[in-house]
């Protein structure tokens, strides 16, 4: 499985990153709609597999509070087709994992050391 090696987690990055999801989806619906002129018959079930393949990868792209949105939403099966309840209950256990560089920089940074710095005693509440 792939591992996320950066996060977004300034407005800028975050807002670009749901711009993004937007216009794929956006795109999803003119290929839709675009074939849907030639073969009228066409049902949305295709539509509903892309949208919901390219809004898991954003929100999973996001972490933290967007992936909750999507485990929330997986739970309740009657809101969505089911290709978006099918996608996004994927996010309950089939996320990527966070590079371990990313997690020693995060420790660093949040911590001020590195995880192997800490030892079990200087871990224990007083």
């Amino acid at each position: 499985m792939k591992t996320l090696d950066k996060i977004p987690t300034g407005k800028i990055e975050r807002a670009s990153q749901l711009v993004k999801t937007g216009f794929k989806v956006g795109g999803n619906y003119v290929a839709y709609y675009g074939e849907k002129m030639v073969n009228p018959s066409l049902n949305r079930d295709k539509l509903n597999e892309n949208n919901a393949e390219d809004i898991y990868d954003g929100l999973k792209n996001l972490k933290g509070s967007a992936l909750k949105v999507a485990q929330m939403l997986s739970m309740d099966k009657s809101i969505m087709p089911q290709a978006y309840v099918d996608k996004f209950s994927l996010s309950q256990f089939s996320v990527p994992p966070l590079s371990a560089p990313l997690v020693r920089k995060t420790f660093k940074k949040y911590l001020g050391k590195f995880p192997e710095e800490y030892t079990i005693r200087s871990l224990q509440m007083p």
